[in-house]
């Protein structure tokens, strides 16, 4: 399913916290947390290395009501300077980068064992979710149920 929101830049300061994220990341499975493809990981990589964006950096994964199926995914490239990971988020490590997931979205939009990818075609480009406990998904691929 392709991202329907994505915002990959940083956004407004709130408090500087330093990049505690990745202190607090576990690995992701193939059962639990949320994981990149390699070819995923390098597009994200290759962006904040063109953008040149601190080490605080962290893509965030969340759902949200709405779309044909009932939630939409949404991907975004956080500053953790800006946007501090709150107690309660789910942190992962996939592919040498830190992904944050709040609570609600990884419990209400079942995303554990979820595989972001980055998919090139005639048609367009873009990143890709492959979420095993997707019940239906929409025919244009940028929603979902759970």
């Amino acid at each position: 399913m392709t991202a329907p929101e994505s915002n990959l830049s940083p956004q407004t300061p709130v408090a500087g916290t330093g990049p505690r994220a990745r202190q607090r990341a576990v690995p992701a499975t193939e059962t639990e947390g949320v994981r990149l493809s390699e070819k995923a990981a390098a597009q994200i990589k290759a962006l904040i290395e063109k953008e040149n964006y601190p080490d605080t950096m962290y893509l965030y994964v969340g759902v949200k009501g709405g779309g044909c199926s009932g939630l939409q995914y949404v991907l975004d490239l956080r500053d953790e300077n800006y946007a501090p990971v709150a107690e309660t988020d789910e942190v992962f490590e996939s592919q040498g980068l830190t992904i944050v997931c709040d609570l609600k979205s990884y419990i209400v939009g079942n995303l554990a064992g979820t595989l972001i990818d980055y998919q090139e075609s005639l048609m367009g480009s873009g990143f890709t979710f492959h979420n095993p406990n997707a019940k239906r998904t929409c025919g244009c691929g940028a929603s979902y149920s759970a």
